[in-house]
């Protein structure tokens, strides 16, 4: 009874040190060939210029989280300019529905913590669910990731919400309007590829259930970090916001179930791997103690290059850049300018890196029904 167990975790190690030597030896194959791939370097120079500009221009407008502005920027970063504008609606869009749930439901959900935990699971679920099911999924995760980003962060004072809602809205709109300047200068008008279509919702019924276990594990993070907050009583409730932002915000592969346990802990890993590299790139940028704003301004650019340019990686490890690119954002930019001390980017970098060891955890602890075994390919 017992040697079976071993043998089957000795083999869940071996096959995750594997997988960790892989996904190391591509990304630094990556890393190899930024001065020589130039069929990446408008996109990688869209992103340099995108972020700085959203950070600017957030800092201009005293906005809270000045590091949300620089991810929606990076994250609406595509090949042309137009197709970058309309990814740019649908995350204002989003966001929009997002804020407009978060503050109706603000009035009581933050006084009562059971009927908080089932809402942001029931949400947690239903958005990353959608996000792979539905032809609008991007709307449907931004929305969901907002309502959780707002009514965690109203926690530690429930009267702030139409304050942090307000925010929250106005640093996606900076994010967005950085993006769609930059993009159309560069590469103005123009269509990115289509991407697949997206199954619809009847395919819960078929090939795409194991999508529903993809849902139940973001759920079961996102409430494991509720409660590891509370009993732990850990300060600042805008810092837990910020983990399972970043843990929800970069989603998982859509269009496809995921084709067993080994590859739903290699997503994780994935994620936890671009964690460590951006977070730990951005402590010693914190570390130089840089206080002048062009020389922190230049620090963000040239890893928002490095982070594009493995984000559009052709072997398969472009999720590690987009991860690397948000944990670098929000570990590097703290508050108004070049952060003074480098404690409270250990103090959200450590959150991260909890919260997406939770869900590595969970991803494997939660294996793979048959359907998701052997439904895909």
């Amino acid at each position: 009874m017992i040697r079976p167990v071993l043998r089957s975790v000795a083999g869940d190690v071996s096959a995750g040190l594997g997988s960790i030597g892989r996904i190391l030896r591509l990304l630094g194959q990556e890393i190899w060939e930024l001065a020589f791939d130039t069929s990446r370097w408008r996109q990688c120079l869209m992103a340099a210029l995108v972020v700085p500009l959203a950070v600017t221009m957030a800092l201009m407008l005293h906005l809270d989280s000045v590091w949300w502005a620089g991810i929606s920027g990076f994250m609406t970063v595509l090949a042309t300019g137009s197709a970058s504008f309309k990814r740019g609606l649908v995350r204002v869009g989003g966001t929009l529905v997002g804020v407009v749930v978060a503050f109706v439901l603000a009035r009581w959900l933050p006084y009562d913590h059971l009927a908080l935990t089932l809402f942001l699971a029931a949400a947690t679920f239903l958005g990353t669910v959608a996000m792979v099911v539905s032809p609008h999924g991007m709307a449907w995760l931004l929305a969901t990731v907002t309502v959780n980003i707002v009514l965690l962060a109203s926690l530690d004072d429930p009267l702030q919400v139409l304050h942090i809602a307000f925010n929250r809205l106005a640093e996606v709109a900076v994010g967005v309007t950085a993006s769609t300047l930059v993009t159309n200068l560069i590469v103005p008008g123009g269509e990115s590829p289509a991407g697949p279509a997206a199954p619809g919702w009847r395919s819960l019924l078929g090939d795409e259930r194991p999508v529903l276990l993809q849902g139940l594990r973001s759920a079961v993070v996102v409430v494991i970090l509720l409660y590891v907050w509370i009993w732990l009583e850990l300060p600042q409730f805008e810092q837990m916001a910020i983990t399972v932002t970043v843990v929800m915000a970069a989603p998982g592969a859509g269009g496809v179930g995921l084709a067993g346990r080994h590859a739903v802990a290699e997503r994780a890993l994935h994620r936890l791997i671009g964690c460590l590299v951006g977070g730990l790139v951005a402590l010693a940028c914190l570390a130089l103690s840089v206080t002048a704003f062009l020389p922190w301004l230049a620090m963000l650019s040239i890893a928002m290059w490095i982070c594009m340019h493995v984000q559009t990686s052709p072997r398969g490890v472009g999720y590690v850049g987009t991860q690397a690119a948000l944990v670098f954002i929000v570990t590097l930019v703290q508050s108004a300018g070049p952060p003074s001390s480098i404690m409270p980017g250990v103090d959200r970098f450590a959150g991260i890196t909890g919260g997406l060891a939770i869900l590595l955890i969970v991803s494997v602890a939660l294996w793979p029904g048959h359907d998701e075994r052997h439904g895909h390919g």
